[in-house]
């Protein structure tokens, strides 16, 4: 398997506490693994739900018609992950098709196998992508005028979900169904009480971006992607390890590897030898050598006990796993 290159960014600097918070680049294998025969896809809206929508829409403060802008967003996500990762070609179906589920809150029957044909036909599709059902709602919380010149402070909890089939038309097969959500707590300031308790322009925005990111995680089961992990970095305690803490703050890791093993060998602290060891594993998962990375964790941790440790030891148990799933899947 190639080489990953990893970076990191610092977050987090606390002068009174012994760790440092970084970031590294992990590459991560598909979930959901497409035929090989499928080299274009055809992404079908099918969440356009009836009146008993409109009134869910209207009861959690939502404007009429959002739920269709709102899809779109998600298709929106879905589509450029697949863009920036992906050979498949993608395109979408230019009708919103009505949801199976009356509400659109929820999987209904399958389609007709005729239609899904249809579709696939007219896109020149090996697969059909279909969003059966979408559902959102926003929430204001802790909504607060104190302070606050001109307008309102203010939480919104924005919560989008929804539903996916994979058909393939050739074969008639249903490959995947499955449903995802993605929430996240908004803060921002309303520009009066009555946009805030109307949760119109406040509510469509997070709602937006919510509804991007929910598309964004349902493309990534099916594409390899890359994404930010966290990482634990212990300080330098002593002259050599902050040394080779600024090496690796420089990306100079080769040399940081050689100075922590030095080091390593003539430290008779057992704690100062569990951090040297903990941080020669992250620099072994920066030049992707992972099974080194393992070794000097799993010595760390014998020699402390620290849980950070043992976490990150599972984390690379768990990335070795994934990069031999990696391997396999650039294998086929």
């Amino acid at each position: 398997m190639k080489k990953l290159i990893l970076g990191f960014i610092l977050l987090t600097i606390f002068s009174c506490s012994s760790v440092k918070r970084m970031r590294v680049n992990v590459k991560k294998p598909t979930s959901v693994q497409l035929p090989a025969a499928v080299k274009r896809m055809v992404i079908v809206d099918k969440t356009q739900g009836n009146f008993l929508t409109s009134i869910e829409g209207v009861l959690t403060g939502e404007t009429i018609g959002i739920d269709k802008v709102l899809a779109q967003e998600c298709i929106s996500g879905l589509t450029n992950t697949f863009l920036k990762n992906s050979e498949i070609e993608i395109t979408q179906h230019p009708e919103r098709l009505k949801s199976a589920n009356k509400t659109s809150t929820g999987f209904g029957a399958v389609m007709n196998w005729a239609e899904v044909q249809q579709i696939a036909i007219g896109s020149n599709a090996d697969a059909v992508l279909v969003l059966e059902y979408f559902d959102s709602d926003f929430t204001i919380r802790n909504a607060s005028t104190s302070g606050i010149v001109g307008g309102v402070l203010f939480q919104g909890f924005a919560k989008a979900k929804v539903g996916v089939r994979v058909y393939l038309p050739n074969t008639q097969r249903l490959l995947y169904e499955n449903s995802f959500s993605y929430s996240k707590t908004y803060g921002e300031k309303a520009g009066s009480k009555e946009i805030l308790l109307g949760k119109v322009i406040v509510g469509t925005t997070a709602l937006k971006k919510v509804s991007y990111e929910l598309g964004k995680y349902v493309g990534q089961r099916f594409v390899t992607y890359s994404t930010w992990e966290d990482r634990v970095f212990m300080k330098g305690k002593t002259a050599t390890t902050k040394m080779a803490e600024r090496q690796i703050l420089a990306q100079d890791y080769a040399n940081a590897i050689s100075t922590l093993q030095e080091a390593y060998k003539t430290e008779r602290s057992a704690k100062i030898r569990a951090d040297i060891a903990h941080n020669l594993g992250f620099c072994y998962e920066v030049e992707s050598e992972l099974a080194l990375s393992k070794k000097w964790l799993a010595a760390s941790f014998i020699l402390s006990g620290n849980r950070k440790t043992q976490d990150y030891l599972d984390i690379i148990n768990r990335r070795i796993r994934e990069a031999e799933v990696l391997e396999d899947q650039n294998n086929k």
